[in-house]
């Protein structure tokens, strides 16, 4: 977690990403609907961006 907001805010900063309506829970109900499971990482660091 990130040292600059509450805890709340960032808990409403991380619901608000995966609300009905954004692209990643569209994603996620597509993956549910497949039923095929997934690795799912969020983030844009160079570590993350050299695993994909």
């Amino acid at each position: 977690m990130r040292d600059d907001l509450p805890m709340d805010e960032e808990i409403l900063k991380a619901l608000r990403m995966v609300a009905p309506g954004t692209p990643i829970y569209e994603a996620l109900e597509m993956i549910l609907r497949a039923r095929t499971g997934a690795l799912i990482v969020v983030g844009d660091t160079q570590a993350v961006l050299d695993l994909v």
